[in-house]
């Protein structure tokens, strides 16, 4: 699915994230375990777009995903599969 940020059109997998989420804050989850599909995580800091998406992508990325576009950096407690469309769950 595509997405217009800043007059950009954008692919899922133009973010680079390993996991795209919609309708969820994910500063909520920072210091909380939480479960997608099989896997449990831990929240362990936000992060905001850096340079080198931009660099592997579309010029103009970053200036659009930031604050709006950020990600989560979670550390896997207990993995499992994921697939589309598995909620995130607080646990």
């Amino acid at each position: 699915m595509k997405r217009d940020y800043h007059k950009l059109s954008l692919d899922a997998a133009d973010s680079r994230r390993n996991i795209l989420t919609e309708g969820i804050a994910l500063n909520h989850l920072v210091g909380r375990e939480f479960q997608i599909g099989e896997a449990r995580l831990l929240g362990v800091r936000l992060c905001e777009p850096c340079a080198y998406p931009e660099q592997m992508t579309t010029a103009g990325i970053r200036e659009a995903l930031v604050h709006r576009g950020g990600g989560l950096r979670a550390a896997i407690v207990n993995g499992g599969t994921v697939r589309p469309g598995d909620s995130i769950v607080v646990v």
